[in-house]
């Protein structure tokens, strides 16, 4: 829940900023919202340092090098946060964060399935209802706007 609310009040402070400093130039929602996705990696990235024994429990505890994969994890999405800031690479980016998302999804579903709790997941199965959602959401954000060509 935490990285929606930061996602889309980023969103929204891009907008305004926007709206109060250029507002000579029609709004650029694609940039507002590669912004935001990147004030969400951002956020998360750290998280992975700051809350690494929380995240640790969302995998399970026959997987080897549990928080060096958290660690990892969290530099590949600060990485993210800075790639989709940077024009040259925003789309291969975003193609990157779509295969991430999807990649880490099965760490979710471990979490809620165990009750583990970190991240909304102590709600057990239920989490997934919203879940599951969520990352459709965040694919979809990803996709609009890093990688599909603007028309």
């Amino acid at each position: 829940m935490a990285t929606l609310i930061v996602l889309l009040a980023t969103f929204a402070f891009a907008i305004l900023i926007r709206l109060v400093f250029f507002r000579q130039q029609p709004i650029n929602y694609r940039l507002c919202g590669r912004i935001a996705l990147a004030g969400m990696f951002l956020f998360t990235g750290v998280s992975h340092f700051l809350l690494d024994d929380g995240m640790v429990q969302m995998l399970p505890e026959f997987v080897p090098f549990r928080y060096f994969i958290i660690y990892v994890t969290g530099i590949i999405e600060l990485f993210f946060a800075v790639g989709l800031l940077l024009p040259q690479y925003y789309r291969l980016t975003g193609i990157l964060v779509i295969a991430f998302l999807i990649c880490v999804f099965p760490s979710n579903v471990y979490a809620a399935l165990n009750s583990v709790d970190f991240g909304g997941n102590a709600y057990g199965p239920i989490y997934l209802l919203f879940r599951v959602p969520l990352q459709v959401f965040l694919i979809g954000w990803a996709w609009i706007v890093a990688v599909r060509q603007p028309t």
